[in-house]
């Protein structure tokens, strides 16, 4: 097991400790399974709707998967379909991330040979703490929510209405302080999206465990939680990008061969693929340094390819495109999947002094 200081350099390392293999895959079969999920979702919906809804989807985007809250011009059934597959996105990435703090942690301890198995056999017996958390203050937050909305309810009926919000102003101090507890949910909300997985891969704890750790990380570190996190932004916003030049390094220098000795035909295949991407391709070379090799250079987009081999090989340019964007996006959530296990520990040992590694450690022996 490696020293560690609890401070601001353990989260420095959370780069080397996200840029792992099983991590990444882990978060890569979470993003395929969401993104597979989303499109089937939103596809069903469009057909469903009729006419020809999903036709003009696919030309406009493709394979893109479009978000809820832009600006698509679609009914309120695909719409509503859009935000069960982003639902179904969000739980998936708490489960992977659980997976990826189970990892972290048994690094952290010395465990360096714990694997993708034992992690996913950990979060079989502790999913039910990770949604319990969130659900649990939810739940939190409705029920204060609803005082003042049944309050201001009941003084619209005839009669009793304006004495009885007369009587409740005699409580206008309560309600203050029932405002300011129900700001204080809300913040810890935020928290636990970050520190939920952190918590349940670490401890082990119970859904009403969890919540009590994110109180207590909001009401004794709040400016530690927001300074480390800072930096784990920090370090994403550099290494993240440094990964997503390295993939795009790695691909063009693949496909530059093929690009100089086949011109015309990559560049009708990246057409098609653009075309299926809902014209991503061509926005993406609008970057600088994307298209350094000419190996996304468009030719003439056509609606369908000309031969089936053309077909088939577009078909895999297509999935190889995404399965990089994949793993760009991947290796940003093991960097936070790690990062903030690393920050709980840290935020942890300043709380109450409880060295979670030294402790489990004795436990064990």
């Amino acid at each position: 097991m490696e020293k560690r200081d609890f401070d601001f350099r353990d989260i420095c390392q959370a780069i080397r400790y996200g840029f792992s293999g099983r991590k990444i895959a882990v978060h890569l079969v979470g993003l395929v399974l969401a993104y597979l999920i989303y499109q089937i979702l939103v596809y069903l919906s469009l057909f469903a709707v009729g006419n020809t809804a999903a036709q003009n989807f696919w030309n406009k985007y493709g394979l893109l998967p479009a978000l809820p809250f832009s600006d698509t011009g679609l009914t309120q059934t695909t719409e509503i379909a859009m935000w069960i597959g982003v639902a179904c996105f969000a739980c998936i990435f708490f489960l992977a991330s659980t997976v990826v703090s189970k990892i972290t942690i048994e690094q952290l301890r010395g465990d360096f040979f714990f694997s993708v198995n034992d992690a996913v056999t950990f979060l079989k017996a502790h999913w039910k703490s990770v949604f319990g958390a969130f659900i649990g203050l939810l739940l939190i937050q409705i029920f204060l929510a609803l005082i003042p909305l049944i309050i201001a309810g009941l003084g619209k009926l005839p009669v009793i209405g304006r004495p009885f919000l007369t009587i409740s102003s005699l409580f206008m101090p309560i309600g203050f302080f029932l405002g300011m507890l129900i700001a204080l949910i809300a913040v810890v909300f935020g928290v636990s999206l970050l520190f939920v997985p952190a918590v349940v891969a670490t401890t082990g704890a119970d859904a009403f465990e969890t919540i009590y750790q994110q109180f207590a990380i909001v009401w004794n570190q709040p400016w530690r939680t927001v300074c480390y996190e800072v930096i784990l932004f920090l370090m994403k916003l550099i290494f993240v990008p440094i990964w997503a030049l390295f993939c795009l390094a790695g691909f063009s220098i693949v496909m530059l061969p093929i690009s100089l000795l086949h011109t015309a035909e990559m560049e009708h295949i990246t057409a098609c693929a653009n075309l299926w991407l809902g014209g991503a391709i061509e926005k993406l070379t609008m970057l600088p340094y994307i298209n350094t090799f000419g190996v996304f250079n468009i030719g003439i987009a056509m609606k369908e390819a000309s031969a089936f081999a053309t077909t088939v090989t577009a078909i895999f340019l297509t999935l190889t495109i995404l399965m990089g964007v994949g793993l760009v996006i991947a290796y940003l959530f093991s960097i936070a999947s790690a990062g903030n296990t690393m920050v709980y520990l840290v935020l942890r040992e300043k709380i109450d002094g409880h060295n979670l590694l030294e402790h489990l450690n004795e436990d064990i022996a």
